[in-house]
């Protein structure tokens, strides 16, 4: 993670600790966690995947975010914090580019989708 503002920075733990349920009350997928600063939420799934096969974990995990998203909306007074980003986070630096998926996601979550090696607080208030 990069915090060049040295930000306290919050982690809440999501996966395996908040159940998110589907209608019918099976377990749902979550994310990881969120990066809490401020008045900001930053929704984070991290993997560890090999790269010739990242298609299939970030579609995955695009999942995981815009679920525990709209359970976080649905559920929690969202209003307080400024929903901003997401991020997609692998240990190998991804190098394809994922414009479409990142703007589709953006569309339909309203949170800027982030697939990159390294979690970047700004700053600065401009996200």
């Amino acid at each position: 993670m990069e915090n060049k503002g040295q930000k306290r920075i919050n982690f809440i733990a999501i996966d395996n600790c908040i159940e998110i349920l589907r209608e019918k009350g099976t377990k749902d997928n979550s994310c990881d966690g969120m990066l809490c600063y401020e008045t900001n939420v930053i929704f984070v799934e991290l993997k560890d995947s090999k790269l010739r096969n990242a298609s299939d974990f970030i579609k995955k995990a695009a999942l995981q975010l815009r679920t525990t998203i709209e359970y976080f909306r649905e559920n929690y007074n969202s209003a307080n914090y400024n929903i901003k980003s997401a991020y997609i986070a692998n240990k190998k630096t991804i190098h394809r580019n994922y414009i479409e998926r990142m703007e589709r996601f953006e569309t339909e979550t309203g949170c800027i989708l982030r697939i990159e090696n390294r979690i970047r607080i700004p700053s600065s208030p401009k996200f």
